[in-house]
C-alpha cells in the first residue's frame, strides 16, 4: 500500500502585478521545453499536447489506482481530452489498488513514426510476486492520438522494486535513436536504448551506478542538453537518509555517451528539477527547486530555487531566486528568450498553502531575481485561493495553440477536497494573459472524482 506524506504549510511573500487581464512581466529567466521528437504531440497535427497525472485516481473501483489525463493542443488551445489508465483497451495489466499509475511520465517519439508516445510508471504495481516490483508502459501515439500501449520490460526484476518511480526520455548514447532512463531502487539503475517497437522489442540494456547510499534509489531523472556534443545529459536525483526525521536530497549530473552515462559533478540539494540554456551560451542551466542545505530536509521545509549556470569549466555562478518553486521553461511572449514558472503550492499569502506560480521572463544574461506572481485570487484567472489547494502544484510552459508562445498549464491538486483542477492561460506578446482562462477538472478527462484522485500532482509535454 502507497500512501503519500500530507504537505505541511509553509509561507512565503509574494507580490502580484495586473494590467488589463495581462501579467506584464518584468524580469528575465530560466527556460526549457521539449522540441522536435521530445515534445508532446501524440495525433501528430503539429498542436503541442499536454498531460496530467491523478495519481490516486480510483479506476474501476480500485482506490488510488490512478490515471494520466491528455489534454490535445488544437488553435484554440485546449481542444478534446481523454485519459489513460490501466483500464483502458490496449494497455497491459488491470487497474488495482494503489498501484500509483502516473506516479512518473515522460514523452518522446520512442518508435520514431513521426508520433509521440507517453510512458508511464506504475511504481507500486505488484509483479507476480513480487510486492511493489512497478511497471513501465509505453502508450503509442498515432493519427487519432494515444492508442495501445507495450510494457517495457524490467531487467533485473529481483535486484530491485519501484520500477518506473522515475522516467526520462533523451538520445542519452548520440546514436540518433530515443533512450530511455527508468529509476528503481538501489545504486544500480537503467538505461534501456532505442529500438522500441510495439512488439516489446528494444535495444540494448544499459546499466550505471549512483553515488549515494540509501535503498530509496533515484527518484528524479531530467534530460536535456547541457554541453554541446550530439548526446543528450542526464540529471539523477535521490535520497539519503539522515536521521528518523530527515533526509538529503542529492542531485548528479552525468553526460551522455556512447555507453554509460559518465557522472560529472553534484548539483543543489532539492526535489524539483529543469535543464535549459537561459543564458544563450550554448550550455544547458540548471535550476533547482525546493532546495535543501547540506543539514537535509523534512517535508515542513522547501527551500529557496537556485539557477547554476553551467559551461565548458563547470558551474561558473548561481543565482539563489526569492522563493521555492517547481521549475518549468518556455519562451511566453516569443522574443527567443525562454522564460520560468515556479510552481509554489505552499504559498500562504493568499490562503493557508492556496498556492501560487511566480513568472519571470527571460533575457540574454539569465533570470533576475523579479517576478510576477499569479494566484487563485488575481484578476481573470478562474476560482479563488482556498485553504490547501496547492495552486502551483506543478507548472507547465508549452505552446497549446502553435502560435509561437508558451502559454501555462498549471494545477491546484488540492482543489474541490482533493479532486485537483488544471488552469491553462495562454501565452502573449505581453506575456501571461488571463484572457480567455480554462479550468478542467477530472471529469473533463474521464476521470473519476470517487477518492482523492489529485489531478496535476504531475505534468509533462
Amino acid at each position: 500500500m502507497h500512501k503519500r506524506n500530507p504537505r505541511l504549510v509553509l509561507a512565503t511573500a509574494t507580490a502580484a502585478a495586473l494590467t488589463g487581464g495581462l501579467l506584464t512581466l518584468t524580469t528575465a529567466t530560466p527556460a526549457t521545453a521539449a522540441t522536435g521528437q521530445y515534445a508532446a504531440d501524440f495525433n501528430g497535427d503539429g498542436y503541442k499536447d499536454a498531460v496530467a497525472a491523478a495519481t490516486q485516481a480510483r479506476v474501476g473501483g480500485m482506490w488510488w489506482a490512478g490515471a494520466v489525463g491528455i489534454a490535445y493542443g488544437s488553435s484554440g488551445g485546449v481542444g478534446r481530452t481523454a485519459s489513460v489508465s490501466q483500464n483502458t483497451t490496449g494497455v497491459p495489466g488491470a487497474a488495482e489498488d494503489y498501484d500509483g499509475f502516473g506516479e512518473a511520465v515522460a514523452v518522446g517519439d520512442l518508435n520514431k513514426d513521426g508520433y509521440s508516445d507517453l510512458v508511464v510508471g506504475a511504481p507500486y504495481e505488484t509483479v507476480g510476486d513480487d510486492e511493489q516490483g512497478g511497471a513501465v508502459v509505453i502508450v503509442w501515439g498515432s493519427s487519432t492520438g494515444l492508442k495501445g500501449a507495450t510494457t517495457v520490460k524490467d531487467p533485473a526484476p529481483t535486484k530491485h522494486d519501484r520500477w518506473g518511480q522515475a522516467l526520462a526520455v533523451g538520445d542519452f548514447t548520440g546514436d540518433g535513436r530515443p533512450d530511455l532512463a527508468v529509476g528503481a531502487t538501489g545504486t544500480t539503475q537503467w538505461i534501456i536504448k532505442g529500438g522500441f517497437s510495439k512488439s516489446g522489442t528494444t535495444g540494448a540494456k544499459i546499466t550505471y551506478t549512483t553515488t549515494w547510499t540509501g535503498s530509496g534509489g533515484v527518484r528524479r531523472l531530467v534530460s536535456g542538453k547541457v554541453n554541446t556534443d550530439a548526446k543528450a545529459d542526464l540529471v539523477v536525483g535521490g535520497r539519503s537518509k539522515l536521521s528518523s526525521e530527515n533526509h538529503l536530497d542529492h542531485n548528479h549530473l552525468y553526460f551522455g555517451t556512447t555507453s554509460a552515462p559518465t557522472r560529472q559533478r553534484e548539483l543543489p540539494y532539492g526535489t524539483q528539477l529543469a535543464i535549459a540554456d537561459l543564458n544563450k551560451d550554448g550550455y544547458g542551466d540548471v535550476v533547482t527547486g525546493w532546495t535543501q542545505t547540506a543539514t537535509g530536509g523534512t517535508m515542513a521545509g522547501n527551500g529557496p530555487a537556485v539557477v547554476s549556470y553551467l559551461s565548458s569549466s563547470g558551474v561558473t555562478s548561481t543565482l539563489q531566486l526569492p522563493w521555492p518553486g517547481i521549475p518549468s521553461v518556455g519562451d511566453i511572449n516569443g522574443d527567443g528568450h525562454k522564460d520560468l514558472a515556479l510552481g509554489d503550492p505552499d504559498d500562504s499569502t493568499e490562503a493557508a498553502v492556496g498556492g501560487a506560480v511566480h513568472l519571470h521572463h527571460g533575457a540574454a544574461a539569465g533570470p533576475t531575481a523579479d517576478a510576477v506572481t499569479l494566484t487563485q485570487n488575481s484578476a481573470g484567472v478562474p476560482g479563488s485561493a482556498e485553504t490547501n489547494d496547492f495552486f502551483g502544484e506543478s507548472t507547465l510552459l508549452t505552446d497549446l495553440n502553435k502560435d509561437g508562445k508558451a502559454d501555462l498549464v498549471t494545477a491546484a491538486n488540492g482543489e474541490n477536497d482533493g479532486d485537483g483542477l488544471v488552469t491553462v492561460l495562454k501565452g502573449s506578446a505581453s506575456g501571461i494573459t488571463t484572457s480567455g482562462a480554462t479550468t478542467y477538472g477530472p471529469s473533463a478527462f474521464g476521470i473519476s472524482t470517487g477518492d482523492d484522485p489529485r489531478l496535476g500532482m504531475i505534468m509533462a509535454g
